[in-house]
């Protein structure tokens, strides 16, 4: 199977969103063929500390969802998150995917 990959989108978000969002990516397949989720945490201007242990620890759960994407479904995809989440603790960015392969 050949992949067209060019970008890679990084979505940072909420631990309590996860499995929303998780959700909201696999109702998209001709976007979004697969993910990869890492735990985080966050630290800056605006970050909410909503728990105890977060605000002891002055980092907030985050997740981190990294999708290799085709440039033109970018934009698509991210107006569906942006309409169902809006939501300003939820961050993304983009970066040129320079080569993607697999060990088999």
């Amino acid at each position: 199977m050949e992949h067209r990959y060019s970008h890679v989108l990084t979505l940072a978000l909420p631990a309590a969103l996860e499995e929303e969002v998780l959700d909201h990516l696999q109702a998209r397949p001709d976007w979004v063929s697969g993910f990869s989720v890492a735990q985080a945490e966050g630290f800056g201007n605006g970050t909410s500390l909503p728990s105890t242990l977060e605000q002891v620890r002055g980092r907030a759960r985050r997740r981190l969802i990294t999708i290799l994407m085709e440039q033109a479904h970018i934009e698509p995809l991210l107006a569906s998150l942006h309409a169902e989440f809006r939501n300003p603790e939820m961050a993304y960015w983009i970066t040129p995917l320079i080569k993607f392969g697999r060990f088999a």
